[in-house]
């Protein structure tokens, strides 16, 4: 087992970052993962596709992660997870941060069992802004409980981007609207230089 305050990726080896439309954009936290990585020759593979939830991801879990063999694998899911199911996509089943969790983990396992041994969580990042926020309110808390859970019950590292969201959030006292999204869910170039700085520092490396 790899010590947790040792770097997490080595020069030649590839990872994959799996997860939905925040891990897909093109102009991302994974593009700024590839751009400081490159530094370090580590490849970063972007396998993310918009509106995935842990149930949808686990059904491609196969062809998109472990059929590439990589050497480490980033889980970025958990915001769909928690919106399905209530306000407008009241007609899809709900995924409780129990179900959540083991998908998860479930995803890390069958990884495990192909021989990839570096695995990192990161969590939903804190909460919805703005008009989603006001639909949905408070309920990522339950979900990055559960994305901690994970990483505890596999040994995977923990990004936790909903702590450095927290803490951007309390730096702008009386704020209120958008601040690290463009609408409520998907980044800003802010938000994502948190995503990436906040991985790059839970991996130890230097870049």
């Amino acid at each position: 087992m790899l010590e947790m305050n040792s770097p997490w990726l080595e020069k030649n080896e590839t990872l994959i970052c799996f997860g939905d439309s925040i891990t897909a954009s093109s102009e991302g936290y994974v593009k700024i993962l590839q751009e400081r990585l490159a530094k370090l020759e580590i490849k970063v593979i972007n396998a993310g596709r918009g509106g995935d939830k842990t149930t949808w991801g686990l059904t491609r879990f196969q062809q998109d992660v472990l059929d590439k063999k990589p050497d480490a694998v980033s889980i970025y899911l958990g915001a769909n997870d928690a919106a399905v199911g209530r306000g407008t996509w009241a007609d899809e089943p709900v995924v409780p941060p129990e179900v959540y969790k083991y998908n998860l983990i479930w995803m890390m396992h069958l990884g495990k069992l192909a021989g990839i041994k570096k695995w990192s969580i990161n969590p939903p990042a804190w909460r919805f802004e703005g008009k989603s926020y006001a639909e949905f309110g408070d309920i990522m808390a339950p979900y990055c409980r559960a994305a901690r859970e994970a990483a505890d019950y596999i040994h995977a590292r923990f990004a936790a981007i909903d702590i450095a969201f927290a803490e951007e959030w309390n730096r702008h006292p009386g704020h209120t609207g958008l601040l690290l999204t463009r609408d409520g869910v998907h980044m800003t170039e802010k938000g994502n230089s948190i995503i990436a700085d906040t991985m790059i520092k839970t991996w130890c490396l230097n870049v």
